[in-house]
């Protein structure tokens, strides 16, 4: 980004760090002392997902039963950001209902002001840790299922340790719908968060967890169901790749090519018959 094009928007310090948004001719960015990107909005296509592992994270709708038989969903995601994951799944699914959990006061409505998050019926957010509200929904017997989880929380170390930990994913594994999916976005820079992340996947989800890497970045994705995820369904899962790039121009196809068991060697890929794919 020349500096010539760049346009601070807002910057504040705020615990312990600096926020800002950045504005340049293209792009508006959310980060953290001006190097560690929250989130990147297009100013031409504000529902566009920039951030390469936000588009693979969407790739868990592969797997998401209620979307193949054309009803309403109910998604929780723990870790706000600057919203753009958010923003997609209501513009392109109307049946979507959501519940955002965001441990940081200031990041709502940052994310109001600056990335069109909007104001929804479909939406609630909820500003408080996340893995206090995963345990709240357990103490509280509070029965509400989800069809997809997606667990994207960083604060400014990295991963939020306390949401990626194994009572996080046992409650997560409780309130998935029989057919639901979890979605965890991983660094593997953070070895031993990342390993305990992965073992605790392997453990709460033994028949059914799945990783793909993020070409250039350090990201991984692992997907995980208390059912077994439809590899048996080849075809179908094909088909509904195909469907999904056509209609949210997401490279589906290739990610399911891309896709591995996260305790499978490496032969395991070519068991299935996938190729490779980078596009």
């Amino acid at each position: 980004m020349d500096s010539e094009d760049r346009r601070m928007l807002y910057r504040r310090p705020h615990g312990g760090r600096v926020v800002e948004v950045v504005e340049d001719r293209h792009f508006r960015t959310l980060a953290f002392d001006s190097h560690l990107t929250q989130s990147r909005m297009s100013l031409e296509d504000p529902i566009l997902l920039v951030l390469r592992y936000t588009r693979r994270m969407m790739a868990g709708l592969l797997f998401l039963e209620a979307l193949a038989e054309d009803r309403p969903f109910r998604v929780l995601m723990i870790g706000l950001g600057g919203g753009s994951m958010v923003k997609f799944l209501l513009h392109h699914f109307p049946g979507c209902r959501m519940d955002v959990v965001e441990n940081d006061p200031l990041l709502p409505p940052l994310a109001r002001q600056f990335f069109h998050v909007p104001t929804d019926p479909r939406l609630t957010l909820f500003v408080e840790d996340g893995a206090l509200f995963m345990e709240r929904l357990s103490r509280d017997r509070f029965d509400r299922r989800y069809d997809l989880i997606l667990l994207d929380a960083f604060d400014q170390v990295g991963m939020a340790r306390g949401v990626y930990a194994d009572p996080v994913f046992a409650q997560a594994h409780e309130r998935l719908t029989a057919h639901g999916v979890l979605v965890i976005n991983l660094i593997r820079s953070d070895g031993a968060l990342f390993h305990q992340g992965t073992e605790a996947i392997r453990r709460r989800f033994p028949q059914a967890a799945w990783s793909l890497t993020v070409p250039g970045f350090n990201n991984e994705i692992l997907f995980a169901g208390p059912g077994v995820l439809p590899w048996e369904r080849r075809r179908e899962l094909e088909s509904r790749a195909l469907e999904l790039e056509a209609r949210l121009g997401i490279n589906h196809p290739g990610y399911l090519q891309e896709m591995a068991r996260i305790d499978a060697p490496k032969s395991w890929k070519r068991w299935l018959g996938f190729g490779s794919s980078r596009r």
